[in-house]
């Protein structure tokens, strides 16, 4: 089917909703300048059911927002075209306030999703679309992709590219427990944060790369997730230590949450977060170093064209030092830098 066959003004929606296969899946969204995270979400919701509607601001709708004066960037005709050419979409329509609640009711979708970021059980949609027994869902958003940060990108002057210490979580800034998500449970690695203010004065951006298979497993949440993470920035941020980026896999090919359970480009020991990470920060991956306590730490490392890769001890069963074939090996994560910003001293000497 032709985009132009795909967008319906809502005045029609009538018929061309009869039409679509059940369950019917809506979700809503500006849309302005369509990107990867765009694109991975729209087709994990195209999979909870028969058939995507995907509800988009107009013009005037999408300016309430406060993006900006000048935003939405593209027109809602452009707008609408593009995501009508994608096939994970079967039915683009609008919506001319702030929310779509008027026009859920008028859907009535089977199944009402939003990003990952938002707490769906503080959304009046939710309320609105569980009213006729529908379910309201959350999918987690590709890391690193935003149009506003993309935008921001395109109008700013090229920088220098950077040096990052790309630091694995689990087992190298906290203890490694077992699928940790609840703050209350996370336990720093001693002199863990000492480590990345060294890091950090040294001029190194400071990355946290880190698989979470917790959440293809069902373990926990996205929105549980996030929490964690805003409380370890926030925690950090108070000893002086600000966090660059924390890029997270949600994936594990033997998940049991569907949308999830993928085989990806994101899962160390693959090079994607690294990637995306360098990609999103400006980050001179040759300058960088990646200390982990893990195997497939040290070749995501490598297939990312980090120049060095240190590991560290960790309690984690994975971490057998005699597999990580890394650079060097250390105690702690401690250990690892003051030895790192030694050495780089005597070579600027």
């Amino acid at each position: 089917m032709s985009p132009e066959n795909k967008i319906c003004l809502p005045q029609n929606l009538a018929a061309r909703l009869a039409s679509l296969p059940r369950p019917l899946v809506m979700t809503n969204g500006v849309f302005d300048v369509l990107h990867r995270g765009h694109v991975s979400y729209l087709n994990r919701a195209a999979e909870l059911g028969g058939s995507l509607l995907v509800a988009m601001n107009s013009d005037r709708s999408g300016r309430m927002l406060g993006k900006g004066p000048d935003r939405p960037l593209n027109s809602a005709e452009d707008r609408a075209y593009v995501l009508a050419g994608l096939e994970s979409v079967d039915l683009v329509t609008f919506f001319d306030t702030r929310t779509p609640v008027d026009l859920l009711q008028i859907i009535r979708p089977d199944i009402y999703v939003k990003g990952g970021d938002y707490d769906m059980e503080t959304l009046e949609e939710t309320r609105v679309v569980r009213s006729w027994g529908g379910q309201s869902v959350a999918i987690p958003f590709v890391d690193g992709f935003s149009t506003t940060a993309l935008v921001q990108r395109i109008r700013q002057s090229p920088a220098p590219l950077r040096k990052a210490a790309f630091l694995d979580r689990d087992g190298v800034i906290n203890k490694d427990k077992g699928y940790v998500y609840r703050w209350e449970d996370f336990e720093f690695v001693p002199s863990a944060i000492e480590a990345m203010q060294k890091l950090q004065s040294a001029g190194y951006a400071l990355v946290i790369v880190t698989n979470q298979s917790g959440l293809a497993r069902g373990y926990y949440t996205e929105v549980q997730y996030q929490r964690l993470t805003q409380s370890l920035r926030q925690h950090l941020a108070e000893h002086g230590v600000k966090v660059d980026g924390v890029y997270h896999c949600p994936h594990h090919p033997k998940g049991c949450v569907p949308t999830l359970a993928v085989d990806c480009d994101c899962r160390k020991p693959k090079p994607g977060l690294l990637l995306q990470a360098a990609r999103e920060l400006g980050l001179s991956l040759s300058n960088s170093v990646m200390i982990g306590d893990k195997p497939s730490d040290k070749a995501a490392a490598r297939a990312a064209g980090v120049s060095r890769v240190y590991s560290v001890d960790s309690d984690n069963a994975e971490a057998a030092t005699e597999n990580m074939d890394s650079d060097k090996h250390f105690a702690s994560l401690l250990d690892c830098v003051t030895d790192l910003l030694i050495n780089t001293s005597r070579e600027i000497a």
